[in-house]
């Protein structure tokens, strides 16, 4: 393996990666903060025995096992001193040009600057056998064992000495290239700055060069370093050879015995099992052996699946009974009874609750999203097609999640692999919603169980409705349907063995061919039925 260093220098402090985000942390952790005892006077598993003896959890052996190893970093932490990180300047993150720069970019090297007295290296071979002097904890297990409660319960008795953040892993990733978008603009207008204040150098060929590609992963990592020494990300996972590439040299920064942070990450993937499959997949494995050398790996192996204990609300999600035309009137009644009731609930805590705006306004990354009907922050409202028809980002989706309490989402039609980007992008903001805990509703076709079907089985001219004879063989006999599938081969294997989702989920999840794809569909569906619970829907998060 190639040895790869990476150098930071001295320079006055700048704004952190976390603040210049604006990452709202009190809209991704759920921890029951409101009866929170001081984090420095309690353990893991005293908090836990407490919760338990309070019936807000239920007393889980797979669980407690888990928090015994919990409450052995708890310890470490309380006399745990973290590294002073130092800030490297933006000029000496300036990728070398012409020929160095080639070779600087094939040998793997950063910013290397060996005469600096303040220069700080670190090296990757290194840091594949150094251990950090806390290692922290990797918590993978399938689907609904309650990984992130774990989490929060760590999260809540951290030392307050000492700096944490918790967040979603996939909004840490979009709010960090947010950052190196910022730091990459604000290099280029100093450049330009110069520049025109050297006309001489410019017209030489000097100083003209913009560095848009300015390698800026250093200074990120001792921003979050400076600002978390605890990092917990819930739900890591790697899709991107973007997100992977970059992941890695942050990582290998981020957990050095230099930089001291410590982390905790929930998955439902082992690390061996990251980025299966993904492009150059070989030059992520040093992030697997990093993750695996700095932090305990734990299988939580509870055959409990929390999120089908609560007893769901049946009129959260709207859909014609058997035999109702969508397009009928007493359909189309029932349906403006259900917005209606549900618009009411989640606004009552308005102070303005009678004022419905039209066409209000998020703003995006310098860029404004429409949002049909709303009440600022508490609810939004959408077509299935305004929200999931046109073309919308992972972050477009987030800022909608941070910017409202709940949504509701109406005519959603069957859908089928025909309309897969429509499908991906409701993922993706089902994800958002969930990782925010934010509340929906919903008017559709079919519950969401029977709303994913072959293209040919679906009307012609009307999306929300199947073909008749189609329709007829499913009221009659509901299982003729999951025969025949069954007599198909079964692919759908790791997600039931490995992931423990419902057989029916796992069919429907054939739509996609990516495996990642198929798993993200598998748990938006997992997760749509927890949303529906009166626990989801009674713990309203503050916007």
């Amino acid at each position: 393996m190639r040895s790869i260093k990476y150098s930071l220098v001295k320079i006055p402090y700048q704004r952190s990666f976390f603040h210049t985000t604006s990452i709202r942390l009190q809209n991704t952790v759920n921890s029951n903060s409101d009866n929170a005892i001081p984090n420095n006077h309690i353990t893991p598993l005293e908090l836990y025995n407490q919760r338990v003896a309070e019936n807000k959890l239920r007393d889980d052996p797979y669980q407690r096992k888990i928090i015994t190893s919990l409450s052995k970093l708890h310890e470490k932490l309380t006399s745990y001193t973290p590294p002073k990180v130092i800030t490297p300047s933006i000029s000496d993150l300036t990728p070398k040009i012409g020929i160095a720069k080639i070779f600087s970019s094939f040998l793997g090297k950063t910013s290397i600057k060996n005469n600096s007295p303040s220069s700080l290296l670190v090296d990757e071979q290194t840091l594949l056998t150094v251990s950090n002097e806390v290692r922290g904890i990797y918590l993978y297990g399938d689907v609904g064992c309650g990984k992130t409660m774990l989490m929060d319960l760590f999260y809540d008795t951290i030392p307050e000495n000492l700096p944490k953040k918790r967040l979603h892993f996939h909004q840490f990733m979009q709010n960090l290239h947010k950052r190196s978008h910022q730091l990459k603009m604000q290099h280029n207008n100093n450049n330009n700055n110069n520049n025109n204040n050297n006309n001489n150098t410019t017209k030489s060929g000097g100083g003209g060069r913009q560095h848009n590609d300015i390698d800026v992963i250093p200074l990120l990592a001792s921003e979050i370093a400076q600002t978390s020494t605890i990092l917990c990300f819930d739900e890591f996972q790697v899709t991107d050879v973007a997100d992977a590439m970059l992941l890695r040299r942050l990582m290998m920064l981020l957990l050095s015995p230099q930089f001291g942070v410590i982390l905790f990450a929930t998955s439902n993937r082992a690390p061996d099992d990251l980025y299966l499959n993904g492009i150059q997949r070989v030059s992520f494995i040093p992030c697997i052996k990093l993750i695996k050398r700095q932090c305990h790996v734990i299988y939580l192996n509870s055959p409990t699946d929390y999120r089908k204990i609560p007893k769901p609300i049946s009129s959260v999600y709207y859909f014609p009974k058997p035999g109702l035309k969508w397009d009928s009137k007493i359909n189309k009644n029932n349906c403006i009874k259900h917005i209606e009731s549900w618009y009411e609930y989640f606004n009552a805590n308005n102070v303005k609750s009678d004022e419905r705006l039209k066409n209000y306004k998020v703003e995006v990354w310098g860029r404004q999203l429409n949002v049909p009907i709303c009440s600022p922050h508490y609810v939004a409202q959408f077509t299935f097609h305004e929200l999931c028809g046109t073309p919308m980002a992972a972050g477009d989706y987030l800022a909608l999640a941070q910017s409202f309490q709940s949504f509701i989402i109406t005519d959603i039609p069957y859908l089928s692999i025909d309309v897969r980007d429509q499908v991906r992008r409701f993922i993706t903001f089902l994800d958002a919603i969930y990782d925010n805990h934010g509340r929906i509703a919903v008017t559709s076709a079919n519950s969401f169980k029977d709303l994913f079907v072959e293209p040919e089985n679906i009307e012609k001219d009307n999306y929300y409705e199947l073909h008749q004879k189609k329709k007829e063989q499913i009221e009659t006999d509901p299982s003729s349907e999951e025969e025949e599938e069954e007599e198909e081969d079964e692919e759908d294997d790791e997600l039931v063995i490995k992931h423990g989702f419902d057989k029916s989920i796992a069919r429907k999840a054939k739509m996609f061919v990516n495996d990642e794809e198929r798993f993200a569909f598998a748990r938006a569906l997992s997760r749509l039925s927890q949303m529906s619970t009166t626990e989801w829907i009674d713990q309203v998060r503050d916007v």
